[in-house]
């Protein structure tokens, strides 16, 4: 049996993947046909956030996913400067390449998440000079968009 959530108002078909108890919960998201990555808080001292990924990643390659969610509209605290210096290695960029992905969504912070959220403005460029051009990126408001945009039939 499949539990359903409720996440920014709309109810959600989901598998549990991988959770890290105050850091983040990882799913399939079956309304969504995606892995979604919602992040409590993205700070942790240890391996926590790497191992998230991973189990997103060997779930995205086990079961031939093509869209990833990432959802910080409720995180107050960003990467540590390790991990975020990880996210930004080859190493990481090569393992999304080489991955079925195809579409990316960010659900950024929302005004009260207490987030610094200057870097959202170019994270759809980032990501698509990161992941080349067989990828699709996009800031999402909330689900309904993101919805629309990882349903959409290719252009």
């Amino acid at each position: 049996m499949i539990p359903k959530s409720e996440v920014r108002g709309i109810s959600m078909k989901t598998d549990e993947i991988h959770t890290a108890h105050g850091l983040v919960e990882v799913t399939f998201n079956s309304d969504l046909d995606a892995v979604y990555l919602r992040w409590i808080s993205e700070y942790d001292e240890g391996t926590r956030v790497r191992d998230a990924v991973r189990a997103a990643l060997d779930y995205v390659r086990a079961n031939d996913v093509k869209h990833w969610v990432v959802d910080v509209s409720m995180s107050s605290h960003a990467l540590s400067n390790e991990d975020y210096e990880w996210v930004s290695s080859e190493d990481f960029r090569a393992s999304i390449r080489n991955s079925p992905l195809q579409k990316f969504v960010l659900l950024p912070p929302l005004p009260d998440s207490g987030q610094d959220d200057r870097w959202v403005k170019d994270w759809e460029q980032n990501t698509l000079a990161n992941f080349g051009d067989r990828v699709k990126a996009k800031v999402c408001d909330g689900l309904k968009d993101a919805r629309t945009f990882l349903l959409q039939e290719k252009e």
